[in-house]
């Protein structure tokens, strides 16, 4: 693909990996991001979403990594730069979180259901081919907020709370992974309209803490509480500042399977998830056996 590539929310978790195999492609990219970097790279041309295209030809392909109720503000603005394609990333959240115990994910629920919808309602009035890709937790090991959460509160504390025996099945899925899925959305001829993307490798809950843990070279002590207890736990952490987006609903999901199939990913994306890779250079310390504590 030698034309251009718009990436909305290029400086994202996703966006990272995207824009270096664009540009180790060869292929021209047009990133978008509320907040450009000052330093220009080569094949990228950096701009703002609603600025004038920053290109004289047409974008007709686009991949928002933003959340996708920012995709359906700059849908309009997408189609005055020449979208015919686009593929915006959802998450399994919109699923997942629908019945959750906290007021705040059923909330979240509802607004990427919605926001999927009206982008599916703009795509049709306007001749865009729109797909949406639905990633589970998305991971990198050194900036993400998930996998990178765990391993800090763990070398902050020197334990990890567990709700329970914590066996509820994960499928974290690598950026770059995510990011290979978006660009063979592009390139196929005649894509679906909904992707799930789950990673490689189904594991419970407490074995992604350990493997979390243990690449960064910790041995906290995985510490098993009563799910009143948790929530309690979690409420005082978040007063403190000490316990990031850790909800009652985090609790209960520490022992539900949150599985999702990517067989029409693997089937028409080539999508061929690596197994969970949590990084391993994070911190030079020995690692340790951990141990668990009821």
């Amino acid at each position: 693909m030698t034309t251009a590539i718009g990436v909305l929310g290029a400086t994202s978790l996703v966006g990272r990996p995207l824009l270096k195999s664009l540009v180790a492609a060869g292929t021209p990219v047009v990133a978008c991001s509320r907040r450009p970097p000052a330093k220009q790279q080569t094949g990228i041309t950096w701009c703002r979403p609603h600025d004038p295209p920053p290109v004289s030809t047409p974008i007709t392909h686009w991949i928002a990594l933003c959340p996708a109720w920012v995709t359906v503000d700059t849908f309009a603005w997408l189609v005055s730069c020449g979208a015919m394609r686009v593929a915006a990333v959802s998450s399994t959240s919109v699923a997942s979180k629908r019945t959750s115990p906290d007021p705040a994910e059923r909330r979240l629920a509802t607004r990427l259901a919605d926001a999927e919808a009206t982008l599916v309602s703009h795509a049709g009035s306007t001749g865009v081919t729109l797909v949406l890709l639905r990633p589970t937790m998305i991971y990198d090991g050194h900036t993400d907020r998930n996998i990178v959460a765990i391993a800090d509160f763990a070398r902050r504390w020197g334990w990890f709370p567990i709700c329970g025996p914590a066996l509820g099945l994960r499928q974290p899925v690598h950026a770059n992974d995510v990011a290979d899925a978006c660009l063979a959305v592009l390139e196929h001829p005649a894509p679906k309209p909904i992707y799930t993307l789950s990673g490689g490798e189904p594991l419970p809950f407490r074995d992604m803490v350990m493997q979390t843990c243990l690449a960064s070279g910790l041995a906290p002590r995985l510490i098993s509480l009563p799910h009143g207890l948790w929530r309690l736990a979690a409420i005082v952490g978040r007063c403190l500042g000490h316990a990031g987006g850790a909800t009652s609903g985090t609790a209960a999901r520490m022992n539900e399977d949150l599985v999702f199939d990517h067989t029409d990913a693997a089937a028409d994306l080539g999508f061929r998830p690596r197994a969970f890779t949590p990084a391993s250079d994070r911190l030079d310390a020995p690692s340790e056996t951990v141990r668990e504590h009821a």
